[in-house]
């Protein structure tokens, strides 16, 4: 059926008939397009971080804590990432090979050297592998890795120091969006209500860096009180799950915080069953020919033998029946199918393998699920802090033509790989040159390895040498 506009001049005549009618017309403003997400007014007054969530910062990091396979597979995390090896090197999007870095101009070389020094001691006083094992503290824990930029009086960044992401809260502009630095001469103007101006612009949290004003993007939080404003130039703070509907992000403990919290309750249980002592609760038979008052006082005598500690007190009960017959009231909360079904969704939200606390599997599904969950869970962490680092290249050092880059290891099993390429250089795919490329090799100065050709009975012999017989004997 066609929707165009009917011709019908009488309503609820035509197509219009209960018809939905007209929505009503927009009150808002025009300039509240784009706003984001419809946040309380007066967000910004506010002075405790996630204050509109239902489990903030500390409980967050308590979770963390208190579970033993949770922060396991956390630390886990951290140790995967932080012992990949890395380089800074020259963009490359073009066809061919990457450039080797003494062909590539004396300038771009000094960029390099400068910015590689600058990552192995990001901060003062730390090394780049435990600075960013702080950074993924806070990423995995509650999504909030913050960074402050240490500069010069001349504003060149000296370094970037990791600070407590759970006492940053942020501060949005009318859209809902992180405040962005405004182009400024001088003149007043309105912000959020109030006017900005060169008598109050330093009160209110803005600065002016290279004919830009800066608004205030953060705020630190101390003893309950808004300590100090902090605009974008002063911190990066890069969540690696932000939501639309959200100011913070949103970590993968918090994703399983109702997993974690039955967790940490069965945990409790399992360690109240060994502190408790050698003798369960439990009912215990008595002789059928025991009266109830024989019984009554036997329980008493038991009472009285623990007095003041009600929980061994109220352990044994005694009850007539067959006799020395012991019936616990509960089984031992040992190992069960649930507690790893439990570590399988915590492993889960991590792409973290649950072998480790789950029944024997065999070697080929174990290595599967090893790859898998390295591909899954070590990959977008990766790629985030790539995306970082970069940011920080280009913004910090004006080197839109550098790059951060992990190098990846080769995971190739070096008898499978020799076997690929003798395949390769035998049927002529490649040239022994080519092959010893693959593996980290010089190339050969003898001629023949930089040409392709096919083992024979009789030797290797080159391409084109065969060719030109298989014609001579069409011929």
């Amino acid at each position: 059926m066609s929707s165009s506009p009917t011709t019908s001049t009488a309503p609820g005549t035509g197509a219009d008939w209960f018809s939905p009618l007209q929505p009503m017309r927009p009150v808002a403003p025009p300039e509240v397009e784009g706003r984001r997400f419809d946040f309380i007014p007066g967000y910004n007054l506010t002075t405790q971080p996630r204050f509109q969530e239902p489990v903030d910062f500390n409980a967050l990091r308590a979770f963390a804590d208190a579970y033993d396979p949770l922060r396991l597979i956390i630390e886990r995390r951290k140790d995967q990432l932080c012992r990949m090896p890395w380089s800074i090197r020259a963009k490359h999007d073009g066809p061919g090979k990457r450039p080797k870095v003494s062909a590539l101009p004396a300038s771009v070389r000094s960029r390099i050297e400068d910015i590689s020094t600058f990552l192995r001691r990001p901060d003062y006083d730390q090394p780049f592998r435990p600075w960013l094992r702080q950074l993924l503290e806070d990423l995995l824990v509650i999504d909030a890795p913050t960074l402050f930029c240490e500069r010069t009086f001349g504003g060149q960044l000296v370094g970037l120091q990791p600070m407590d992401g759970g006492l940053i809260k942020r501060v949005i502009d009318e859209k809902g969006r992180t405040p962005r630095p405004l182009p400024w001469t001088g003149a007043p103007f309105m912000w959020s209500g109030t006017e900005v101006n060169r008598d109050n612009f330093t009160s209110l949290g803005w600065k002016v860096e290279g004919g830009l004003i800066w608004p205030p993007a953060y705020q630190q939080i101390l003893k309950g009180l808004p300590a100090v404003d902090y605009t974008a130039r002063d911190i990066y703070q890069r969540p690696m799950n932000p939501r639309s509907h959200k100011v913070y992000g949103f970590s993968p403990v918090e994703q399983i915080v109702a997993t974690v919290n039955t967790a940490m309750r069965r945990q409790f249980s399992q360690l109240e069953y060994y502190r408790e002592g050698n003798v369960p609760a439990g009912l215990f038979a008595l002789p059928e020919s025991w009266t109830p008052d024989q019984v009554q006082r036997l329980q008493d005598y038991w009472d009285n033998l623990f007095a003041g500690n009600l929980g061994k007190r109220n352990q044994i009960r005694f009850v007539p029946g067959a006799k020395g017959a012991y019936t616990p009231l509960h089984e031992p909360p040992l190992k069960s199918e649930f507690d790893e079904w439990l570590c399988r969704v915590i492993a889960f939200a991590f792409s973290y393998p649950a072998t480790a606390f789950i029944h024997q599997v065999n070697r080929a599904t174990a290595e599967q699920h090893e790859e898998q969950a390295e591909k899954e869970g070590l990959q977008p962490l990766m790629q985030w802090a790539a995306d970082l680092f970069n940011e920080i290249v280009e913004r910090e050092f004006n080197s839109n033509d550098i790059e951060f880059a992990w190098v990846e290891e080769d995971d190739i099993d070096a008898e499978k790989q020799a076997s690929v390429l003798t395949s390769y250089v035998d049927s002529g795919v490649m040239s022994v040159n080519e092959a010893r490329e693959r593996i980290g090799e010089e190339a050969s100065l003898d001629p023949m390895a930089s040409v392709l050709a096919v083992k024979t009975a009789t030797g290797r012999v080159p391409i084109s040498g065969t060719a030109k017989t298989d014609n001579e004997k069409v011929t």
